[in-house]
């Protein structure tokens, strides 16, 4: 089963965090998270004050330094203040690169999505149509990349989705594209999804 590398800072979005970590466990990935630039090392402050302990706490710690080459799909949850930090973070940047240019998948919702126009910007590997959080549309327009209003996007081999009422939808995707729909169908049935998202 393929392999999922899930970014956390402070101030990422609990909901886009835990619900591809979850939903992504239950279709038999293998799923780690990393914490990025943590003010405590042990855990993640986000969003709504909930502290969340990534597997490891920082990049650094990661047992495999070349993980574009260990994992399948990089996941960047959304989140302003995480994001601001994924974006600022040369290491991110240079993780989503590497991704993108040995042909792995990357997966980007709410305002995770600059962290993959930022890491363009600093190493100019191609753009794609992508979504957002309407919060941060004109920054990603502003930067040439096709938006697109659709809740998950699939362009390529990047998947980028809206916010925290589109997570299901968006981890469902990845199962999908990683795995096929029967895959996604296997996932979604005992969780009662409903056939609109």
């Amino acid at each position: 089963m393929p392999k999922a590398l899930l970014l956390i800072a402070d101030g990422s979005e609990e909901i886009e965090f835990v619900t591809p970590y979850d939903v992504l466990t239950r279709a038999g990935f293998e799923v780690k998270s990393v914490g990025v630039q943590l003010q405590n090392e042990g855990w993640a402050h986000c969003t709504r004050n909930i502290r969340i302990v990534p597997d490891s706490p920082t990049l650094a710690a990661l047992p495999h330094q070349n993980a574009h080459e260990v994992y399948d799909i990089l996941i960047l949850p959304g989140g302003g203040p995480g994001a601001k930090t994924f974006c600022s973070s040369t290491d991110v940047l240079e993780l989503i690169h590497r991704f993108r240019a040995a042909g792995k998948w990357v997966a980007a919702i709410c305002a995770g999505t600059t962290a993959l126009v930022a890491s363009v910007k600093a190493f100019e590997d191609g753009k794609s149509t992508v979504t957002s959080h309407p919060s941060v549309k004109g920054e990603i327009e502003g930067e040439g990349w096709k938006y697109s209003e659709e809740r998950v996007v699939v362009y390529g081999k990047v998947v980028t989705s809206r916010g925290p009422g589109t997570a299901l939808l968006f981890a469902l995707t990845i199962v999908e594209v990683l795995c096929g729909k029967e895959k996604r169908d296997e996932v979604a049935g005992p969780m009662i999804v409903p056939e609109t998202l």
